[in-house]
Protein backbone atom coordinates (compact mmCIF):
# COMPACT_ATOMS: atom_id res chain seq x y z
CA UNK A 1 0.00 0.00 0.00
CA UNK A 2 1.52 3.72 -0.95
CA UNK A 3 2.40 5.78 2.27
CA UNK A 4 -0.04 8.61 1.90
CA UNK A 5 -0.23 12.19 3.89
CA UNK A 6 -2.53 14.55 5.57
CA UNK A 7 -2.43 17.98 5.68
CA UNK A 8 -1.24 17.94 8.92
CA UNK A 9 1.53 15.86 8.15
CA UNK A 10 2.66 17.57 4.43
CA UNK A 11 3.10 20.48 6.89
CA UNK A 12 4.81 19.52 9.28
CA UNK A 13 7.45 17.18 6.80
CA UNK A 14 7.86 20.75 4.62
CA UNK A 15 8.22 22.81 7.76
CA UNK A 16 5.44 24.97 6.66
CA UNK A 17 1.90 26.39 8.09
CA UNK A 18 -1.05 24.19 7.26
CA UNK A 19 -2.81 26.92 6.08
CA UNK A 20 0.23 27.57 3.22
CA UNK A 21 -0.73 23.94 2.05
CA UNK A 22 -4.67 24.58 1.94
CA UNK A 23 -3.21 27.41 0.02
CA UNK A 24 -1.29 26.01 -2.55
CA UNK A 25 -4.07 23.81 -3.05
CA UNK A 26 -6.80 26.45 -3.67
CA UNK A 27 -4.35 28.49 -5.75
CA UNK A 28 -3.85 24.91 -8.07
CA UNK A 29 -0.02 25.17 -7.09
CA UNK A 30 0.00 21.80 -5.20
CA UNK A 31 -3.27 19.47 -5.02
CA UNK A 32 -3.66 16.27 -3.20
CA UNK A 33 -4.00 13.50 -5.58
CA UNK A 34 -7.13 11.99 -3.60
CA UNK A 35 -9.84 14.04 -1.21
CA UNK A 36 -11.45 11.34 1.38
CA UNK A 37 -15.01 10.91 2.14
CA UNK A 38 -15.37 13.04 4.31
CA UNK A 39 -13.59 15.74 2.02
CA UNK A 40 -9.72 15.69 3.77
CA UNK A 41 -7.03 16.30 1.63
CA UNK A 42 -5.10 12.62 0.62
CA UNK A 43 -1.32 13.81 -0.53
CA UNK A 44 0.68 11.24 -1.86
CA UNK A 45 4.75 10.42 -1.97
CA UNK A 46 4.58 12.57 -5.25
CA UNK A 47 2.69 15.22 -3.99
CA UNK A 48 5.35 15.54 -1.44
CA UNK A 49 8.22 15.49 -3.41
CA UNK A 50 5.99 18.07 -5.41
CA UNK A 51 5.66 20.27 -2.64
CA UNK A 52 9.23 20.22 -1.49
CA UNK A 53 10.51 21.31 -4.96
CA UNK A 54 8.14 24.53 -4.44
CA UNK A 55 9.43 25.26 -0.96
CA UNK A 56 12.97 25.11 -2.87
CA UNK A 57 11.62 26.94 -5.30
CA UNK A 58 9.89 29.35 -3.10
CA UNK A 59 13.24 29.67 -0.66
CA UNK A 60 15.37 31.03 -4.17
CA UNK A 61 13.09 33.80 -3.79
CA UNK A 62 10.94 32.71 -7.29
CA UNK A 63 7.35 34.20 -6.66
CA UNK A 64 4.45 32.08 -6.53
CA UNK A 65 3.20 32.66 -10.49
CA UNK A 66 6.68 31.36 -11.68
CA UNK A 67 6.33 28.41 -9.79
CA UNK A 68 3.00 27.87 -10.56
CA UNK A 69 3.89 28.33 -13.94
CA UNK A 70 6.93 26.19 -13.89
CA UNK A 71 4.78 23.08 -11.97
CA UNK A 72 1.96 22.92 -14.61
CA UNK A 73 4.61 23.32 -17.67
CA UNK A 74 5.11 20.11 -19.60
CA UNK A 75 8.58 21.08 -19.83
CA UNK A 76 9.20 22.07 -16.43
CA UNK A 77 12.73 21.74 -16.47
CA UNK A 78 13.05 24.04 -19.62
CA UNK A 79 11.03 26.38 -18.10
CA UNK A 80 13.03 26.12 -14.94
CA UNK A 81 16.81 26.69 -16.39
CA UNK A 82 14.95 30.27 -17.47
CA UNK A 83 13.45 30.68 -14.40
CA UNK A 84 16.76 30.51 -12.84
CA UNK A 85 18.39 32.49 -15.03
CA UNK A 86 15.88 35.54 -14.83
CA UNK A 87 15.95 34.96 -11.00
CA UNK A 88 19.82 35.27 -11.52
CA UNK A 89 19.60 38.84 -13.32
CA UNK A 90 16.81 39.91 -10.09
CA UNK A 91 19.71 38.89 -8.03
CA UNK A 92 22.87 40.82 -9.69
CA UNK A 93 20.78 43.66 -9.73
CA UNK A 94 19.96 43.98 -6.26
CA UNK A 95 23.48 42.73 -5.35
CA UNK A 96 24.62 46.20 -7.57
CA UNK A 97 22.10 48.40 -5.70
CA UNK A 98 23.08 46.83 -2.18
CA UNK A 99 26.99 47.53 -3.29
CA UNK A 100 26.35 50.76 -4.38
CA UNK A 101 24.14 51.64 -0.99
CA UNK A 102 26.96 50.39 1.39
CA UNK A 103 29.41 52.69 -0.70
CA UNK A 104 27.16 55.49 0.29
CA UNK A 105 27.16 54.79 3.82
CA UNK A 106 30.54 54.12 4.22
CA UNK A 107 30.96 57.87 2.35
CA UNK A 108 29.02 59.32 5.11
CA UNK A 109 30.63 57.20 7.87
CA UNK A 110 34.24 58.65 6.99
CA UNK A 111 33.24 61.46 6.00
CA UNK A 112 32.21 62.04 9.82
CA UNK A 113 34.96 60.55 10.94
CA UNK A 114 37.28 62.82 9.54
CA UNK A 115 35.43 66.21 9.55
CA UNK A 116 32.93 65.52 12.32
CA UNK A 117 30.03 66.81 10.60
CA UNK A 118 28.09 65.65 7.64
CA UNK A 119 28.67 68.02 4.49
CA UNK A 120 26.20 66.15 1.68
CA UNK A 121 22.93 67.87 1.66
CA UNK A 122 21.48 65.93 -1.28
CA UNK A 123 21.62 62.93 -3.47
CA UNK A 124 23.68 64.76 -6.05
CA UNK A 125 25.97 65.96 -3.25
CA UNK A 126 26.20 62.00 -2.69
CA UNK A 127 27.17 61.29 -5.91
CA UNK A 128 29.17 64.02 -6.15
CA UNK A 129 31.61 62.59 -2.95
CA UNK A 130 31.44 59.03 -4.50
CA UNK A 131 32.86 60.37 -7.53
CA UNK A 132 36.00 62.19 -6.15
CA UNK A 133 36.28 58.94 -3.44
CA UNK A 134 36.63 56.77 -6.51
CA UNK A 135 38.64 59.11 -8.29
CA UNK A 136 41.08 59.08 -5.26
CA UNK A 137 41.37 55.69 -5.78
CA UNK A 138 42.34 55.41 -8.84
CA UNK A 139 44.96 57.71 -8.28
CA UNK A 140 46.16 55.56 -5.08
CA UNK A 141 46.38 52.78 -7.75
CA UNK A 142 48.39 54.92 -10.34
CA UNK A 143 50.59 55.91 -7.99
CA UNK A 144 51.38 52.38 -6.95
CA UNK A 145 51.77 51.46 -10.47
CA UNK A 146 54.37 53.90 -10.69
CA UNK A 147 56.30 53.71 -7.96
CA UNK A 148 56.63 50.14 -8.69
CA UNK A 149 57.95 50.97 -12.34
CA UNK A 150 59.93 53.62 -10.81
CA UNK A 151 61.77 50.91 -8.68
CA UNK A 152 61.92 48.47 -11.70
CA UNK A 153 64.06 51.54 -13.79
CA UNK A 154 66.33 51.71 -10.83
CA UNK A 155 67.03 48.04 -10.83
CA UNK A 156 68.00 48.51 -14.27
CA UNK A 157 69.93 51.68 -14.31
CA UNK A 158 71.87 51.36 -11.70
CA UNK A 159 73.57 48.00 -12.32
CA UNK A 160 74.27 49.55 -15.66
CA UNK A 161 75.59 53.26 -14.33
CA UNK A 162 78.08 50.70 -12.59
CA UNK A 163 79.69 49.58 -16.32
CA UNK A 164 79.76 53.00 -17.57
CA UNK A 165 82.20 55.49 -17.33
CA UNK A 166 82.23 59.55 -18.38
CA UNK A 167 79.04 61.40 -17.49
CA UNK A 168 76.89 58.81 -18.81
CA UNK A 169 76.30 57.53 -14.90
CA UNK A 170 75.32 60.61 -14.17
CA UNK A 171 72.90 61.36 -16.71
CA UNK A 172 71.23 57.81 -15.70
CA UNK A 173 71.11 59.25 -11.96
CA UNK A 174 69.35 62.69 -13.05
CA UNK A 175 66.73 61.03 -15.14
CA UNK A 176 66.06 58.69 -12.08
CA UNK A 177 65.90 61.47 -9.63
CA UNK A 178 63.79 63.44 -12.30
CA UNK A 179 61.05 60.45 -12.08
CA UNK A 180 60.87 60.42 -8.89
CA UNK A 181 60.41 64.39 -8.25
CA UNK A 182 57.83 63.96 -10.97
CA UNK A 183 56.01 60.62 -9.03
CA UNK A 184 56.48 63.25 -5.43
CA UNK A 185 54.92 65.71 -7.52
CA UNK A 186 51.73 63.69 -8.68
CA UNK A 187 51.30 62.57 -5.04
CA UNK A 188 51.40 65.81 -3.30
CA UNK A 189 48.90 67.41 -6.16
CA UNK A 190 46.24 64.88 -6.01
CA UNK A 191 45.99 64.10 -2.31
CA UNK A 192 44.76 66.38 0.44
CA UNK A 193 45.32 65.80 4.10
CA UNK A 194 42.55 65.66 7.38
CA UNK A 195 44.04 67.26 10.53
CA UNK A 196 42.68 64.32 13.16
CA UNK A 197 42.53 67.54 15.72
CA UNK A 198 40.45 70.33 14.29
CA UNK A 199 39.20 68.34 11.41
CA UNK A 200 40.46 70.56 8.79
CA UNK A 201 41.09 69.32 5.61
CA UNK A 202 44.55 70.63 3.83
CA UNK A 203 47.20 70.52 0.85
CA UNK A 204 51.18 70.25 1.22
CA UNK A 205 53.24 71.40 -1.74
CA UNK A 206 55.93 69.28 -2.97
CA UNK A 207 58.87 70.43 -0.73
CA UNK A 208 57.23 69.21 2.35
CA UNK A 209 55.61 65.86 0.52
CA UNK A 210 59.41 64.88 -0.63
CA UNK A 211 60.66 65.45 2.88
CA UNK A 212 57.63 64.79 5.61
CA UNK A 213 57.54 60.90 6.78
CA UNK A 214 55.67 58.36 4.98
CA UNK A 215 54.05 55.85 7.71
CA UNK A 216 52.57 53.81 4.61
CA UNK A 217 48.61 53.20 5.96
CA UNK A 218 49.28 55.60 8.96
CA UNK A 219 49.92 58.40 5.92
CA UNK A 220 52.55 61.22 6.67
CA UNK A 221 53.89 62.76 9.19
CA UNK A 222 52.80 66.34 8.90
CA UNK A 223 51.82 69.79 10.56
CA UNK A 224 48.58 71.20 10.81
CA UNK A 225 48.40 74.55 9.28
CA UNK A 226 45.39 75.20 10.35
CA UNK A 227 45.90 74.20 14.40
CA UNK A 228 49.58 73.73 14.38
CA UNK A 229 48.88 70.30 15.44
CA UNK A 230 51.71 67.68 14.31
CA UNK A 231 50.56 63.61 13.65
CA UNK A 232 50.34 61.04 11.45
CA UNK A 233 47.49 61.87 8.46
CA UNK A 234 46.05 59.88 5.76
CA UNK A 235 45.48 61.37 2.34
CA UNK A 236 41.91 61.58 1.27
CA UNK A 237 40.52 63.59 -1.94
CA UNK A 238 40.84 67.44 -2.76
CA UNK A 239 37.81 69.10 -2.64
Amino acid sequence: MKQTFSTGEVAKLCNVSIRTVQYYDKENIVKPSELSEGGRRIYSQDDLQNFRCVCLYKSLGFLLEEIKTVMQSQNPYELLAKTIVSQKEKIDEKVQLLIHEKERLLALYEQIEQTGKVEVESIEDMENLLVKKRTHRKTDIITYIFMGCYILILLIIFPIANFLSGIAPFIMYGIAAMILIGLIYYHAEVNAYVCTECRQKFTIGLWNDMVSLNGMKKGKYLKCPHCNHRGWFKDTYRD
